[in-house]
């Protein structure tokens, strides 16, 4: 006999509450059970981190992707701490089997490095020509058709003659779209949301509209497996026609160091900013973003993974070989205009609050 996944925690999604975690007496009872009877892989046995925009997502009537730390609560923590758990099914494996001493090679220590203020920021729409290859499609296509696997995609096309559209739609658009109407947003919408009907108010009768639309992970199971092209798939619904005539730029975010942040800050936009840390030493650390709304981070050009104020994660896991003594360069990419004057470093996660 052999249980395939022993479940020891579980996963959290963005908006979740709080954070999960697992009845740990009852796991001990059930662990011995299976091994009076067989075998057992426990999932997981190691937490882990959804590094970059690596994480998944689930979808049955609604899209739930996962925060970057996949933590799991499992025996051993996202960053490798030995807990609670991890000693109490120590003891009832031993039952079963001899478990060999271990002496670790490495001491892996956890630092606090304080606030780092903002050093540079520019707006997004202000370098789109500078860090994207634009090409021109006469209706959206997805990120797939042009070439690109993860990240952002900027749809960018002229309204001109109205000012108010009553059926307005982003048909078969994943994951989540931000509506601009000359820099200035004028909408949000997410999942479900994005191929129903809504208005459309501008200001001008000649405007310039972009549709930022972020790749928020894809399904790993279940019915809408088929369904993962991400970005705008199925054309923009104006009332009566389809718009037409687009620039599409792609965003996968792979060089960092194609961002200028000469260029001007519009506050209020999706913008990039840049932080230096000073580290005598190297260690893991945990990344702080409160005061911002939500996007991604990068360390030294490597992608960290995804932050958003909704939670229930609060803190990024940045793992010591990713630093360097000396000066370390941390850029974010906020999407929601939302951005505090500095980021912070602990030395304890906060996945937020247990359920």
């Amino acid at each position: 006999l052999m249980c395939m996944e022993f479940w020891a925690g579980w996963f959290d999604y963005w908006g979740c509450g709080k954070h999960n975690h697992s009845d740990c007496d009852r796991n001990a009872r059930e662990l011995d059970q299976i091994l009076s009877r067989g075998s057992v892989n426990l999932y997981m046995f190691h937490g882990g981190t959804n590094f970059g925009f690596m994480n998944g997502s689930n979808d049955t009537d609604r899209l739930l992707p996962d925060v970057t730390s996949y933590d799991y609560d499992a025996p051993l923590t996202e960053d490798g701490q030995i807990t609670e758990k991890y000693r109490i099914f120590q003891r009832i494996i031993s039952k079963y089997t001899q478990i060999e001493e271990v002496t670790f090679s490495t001491k892996i220590q956890r630092k606090s490095y304080g606030r780092a203020a903002v050093k540079d920021r520019v707006s997004l729409f202000e370098i789109l020509d500078e860090i994207s290859q634009k090409t021109h499609s006469a209706y959206p296509v997805s990120m797939e058709e042009v070439g690109q696997d993860y990240g952002y995609i900027l749809y960018r096309t002229r309204l001109s003659g109205r000012t108010e559209y009553r059926d307005f739609r982003l048909l078969h658009t994943r994951d989540r779209a931000q509506i601009f109407e000359d820099g200035r947003q004028i909408g949000v919408y997410y999942d479900r949301e994005l191929d129903a009907s809504h208005e459309l108010q501008l200001q001008c009768r000649d405007a310039c509209l972009d549709i930022l639309v972020e790749n928020m992970g894809r399904v790993n199971y279940g019915p809408h497996l088929e369904e993962q092209r991400k970005g705008i798939s199925g054309g923009v619904w104006l009332d009566e026609f389809f718009q037409s005539d687009w620039e599409i730029y792609p965003l996968p975010l792979k060089h960092m160091e194609q961002i200028n942040f000469s260029k001007p800050y519009q506050e209020g936009t999706p913008a990039f900013y840049r932080f230096e840390l000073s580290a005598a030493e190297t260690a893991d650390t945990f990344l702080d973003l409160t005061g911002f709304g939500k996007g991604c981070v990068f360390v030294n050009g490597f992608p960290l993974g995804r932050y958003w104020d909704i939670g229930p994660q609060k803190r990024l896991y940045v793992p010591g070989p990713l630093l360097k003594e000396g000066q370390n360069e941390i850029i974010v990419f906020e999407t929601e205009g939302r951005a505090a004057g500095w980021i912070t470093f602990w030395d304890e996660p906060d996945l937020g609050e247990k359920k």
